[in-house]
């Protein structure tokens, strides 16, 4: 196989990386959709994760395939610049365009994780409340239940 095949297979690569980095960005903002909405959908948070680890497990590939395919052409390249360097400069933008989607997306990370983390803090929150509540309605329906025994006891004593 001739390089500039292997030249074509880079850029063919990277711009399937880059579309699935979009994909990436997609799935960012209905994640932070999903957190942020009144009522929390667990399944449908849970199917985002899902969903976009297989999107990564795809760019971990990609990026595999081309640094393959680079160190094997990497001499070629630089010993003939002139001869590639239309390819060079897309490949440069590129790399420049993921780059700039992969800084994107460590930002849109970064803001999803504390707001999952604020979430979480609140419905743990709201648990501990809510078995507060049943606890004291537990203890007071008891004591009520007590206080009529008791009632009938001294009821009987008074005879």
């Amino acid at each position: 196989m001739d390089t500039q095949n292997y030249v074509d297979i880079m850029i063919d690569s990277l711009t399937k990386k880059e579309e699935l980095l979009k994909q990436i960005v997609d799935y960012n903002e209905a994640q932070q959709t999903i957190v942020t909405a009144p009522e929390f959908k667990e399944e449908a948070f849970e199917k985002n994760v899902a969903d976009k680890g297989e999107v990564v497990e795809k760019i971990l590939r990609l990026d595999e395939g081309f640094n393959s395919v680079f160190n094997r052409i990497k001499e070629e390249l630089q010993n003939n610049k002139k001869k590639y360097a239309k390819d060079i400069e897309r490949l440069k933008t590129l790399v420049a365009s993921v780059t700039d989607l992969g800084v994107r997306i460590q930002a849109q990370e970064l803001r999803n994780k504390q707001l999952v983390e604020k979430r979480f803090a609140q419905m743990r929150k709201e648990l501990s409340q809510a078995k507060r509540t049943t606890s004291t309605a537990n203890a007071y329906y008891k004591n009520v239940n007590n206080l009529n025994q008791y009632e009938s006891h001294f009821l009987d004593q008074k005879k």
